[in-house]
């Protein structure tokens, strides 16, 4: 969709909130926030049975690892079928099919049939439907609003998934104390049906052209070739690659760090995972004004020095008092990063292959973070959760450090506006 003259009462720059009076991009955004919240009630069902089973950090992190690890295999096909195919019968295949692999789940663990194996294999599966639906849902984007309002469009989308962090692991927490540990896995099938409602309801088709027989190879080998011959997209692989590494381990030692180093229950895990999400929030709130004073580059570069700052005073916390307000600035550094890096990934690749573009994106943060997971996991075994931590934190600083040169590029829409204060 092409920009087109501002209207009457719209104000000179967008907000982060006025992609939201575009009725088809409310519709799809309700529907990704559902479907996130589905994402994340399976998270914390899966990662909390984890600890019951088996409370090793090896097997926890592992849980985090079978459900990032798809993305790295799976994306870039993924992107490749998300350019040609049409994305609206796409995305509704993908929930039906989500759907049904948390009804066997729940279902096995209703009837004690659940191992670490089966809740492996489970995450590896919503991990691989969720690997064709992230970069059909971001290459959608850019079809739904002006180019002006891309910008707080992907911000809206931060929104959304850490607003599904706030929720869905609060309302996982609270299914599991009350009805138990198969709970969250019936309740994330009712999200996923809600959303192939609505987007059959609201969303036009959205076709790919045809291709030959040898699309999919062809498609593949192009957006390898177009997304790794410039630098711009070189730099924004490689950064974000050194901090989803380190700064995975938010999420696969939390469930560990609420069980162990301060003595709670699933309530606890759930409480700091909704300190993340909240941080996450109050991130994208703050981001376009961080947008006109400072440059992409150092806006992430800012939040990955804080969040190598945070992993180290996590190793130092105990209670829960002490940890919630440590996560609440980790999830705003997290979605300061990711959100900028998000945002020079869309604004840097070329429409007729931003899905297979965003792929590698996400193959990379991904692929990263499942291999920092697994590592964290083996490390945190041999010298424990805080040492875990602290190392960590001196991996993330030195990635810093030795990746002066590698630059985000400019947003053009907000270069502009911004003054010598973001050089």
């Amino acid at each position: 969709m092409s920009d087109s003259a501002p209207t009457a009462g719209r104000a000179a720059r967008p907000s982060a909130w006025t992609p939201l009076a575009i009725p088809i991009f409310r519709a799809v955004w309700l529907a990704s926030l559902a479907s996130n919240i589905g994402i994340w009630l399976g998270n914390v069902g899966t990662a909390w049975l984890m600890t019951e089973l088996r409370p090793t950090p090896v097997m926890v992190t592992l849980v985090q690892a079978a459900t990032s690890l798809p993305v790295f295999l799976f994306a870039l096909p993924a992107g490749a079928v998300g350019d040609v195919v049409d994305r609206r019968r796409l995305l509704i295949l993908l929930q039906l099919a989500s759907l049904a692999v948390a009804l066997a789940l729940a279902a096995s663990t209703v009837l004690g049939l659940t191992t670490p194996p089966v809740i492996l294999v489970a995450s590896f599966l919503f991990g691989t439907l969720l690997a064709f639906a992230m970069p059909v849902f971001q290459a959608i984007v850019p079809d739904l609003v002006p180019r002006r309002e891309l910008a707080p469009a992907v911000s809206l989308n931060s929104i959304g998934i850490n607003l599904a962090r706030v929720i869905g692991p609060a309302l996982g927490g609270v299914l599991i104390l009350r009805w138990g540990v198969a709970a969250p896995f019936f309740v994330t099938g009712v999200f996923y049906i809600a959303v192939a409602l609505v987007l059959a309801r609201a969303l036009p088709p959205l076709p790919g052209p045809q291709r030959d027989g040898g699309w999919l190879v062809n498609a593949v080998v192009g957006g390898l070739r177009h997304t790794f011959g410039m630098a711009e997209t070189r730099a924004i692989l490689l950064r974000s690659a050194g901090y989803a590494f380190c700064a995975s381990l938010y999420f696969s030692l939390l469930p560990l760090v609420a069980r162990e180093r301060i003595a709670g229950g699933a309530g606890t895990y759930g409480l700091l995972l909704g300190c993340l999400g909240a941080g996450g929030i109050l991130a994208v709130i703050l981001l376009p004004r961080w947008r006109v004073r400072l440059r992409p580059d150092r806006i992430a570069r800012l939040g990955s020095l804080a969040s190598a700052a945070l992993l180290a005073a996590l190793a130092l916390c105990r209670t829960t008092w002490s940890v919630a307000p440590v996560l609440l600035a980790a999830g705003l550094a997290w979605v300061a990063v990711v959100a900028t890096v998000n945002v020079a990934a869309q604004t840097a690749l070329p429409g007729w292959m931003r899905a297979r573009g965003l792929s590698i994106f996400m193959i990379v943060f991904n692929g990263s973070m499942a291999l920092g997971s697994a590592a964290w996991g083996l490390v945190a075994g041999a010298i424990g959760i805080a040492g875990a931590l602290v190392a960590a934190a001196a991996c993330l600083f030195a990635f810093d450090l030795a990746t002066q040169r590698w630059r985000l590029p400019d947003d053009e829409a907000a270069a502009p506006a911004r003054g010598d204060g973001g050089r």
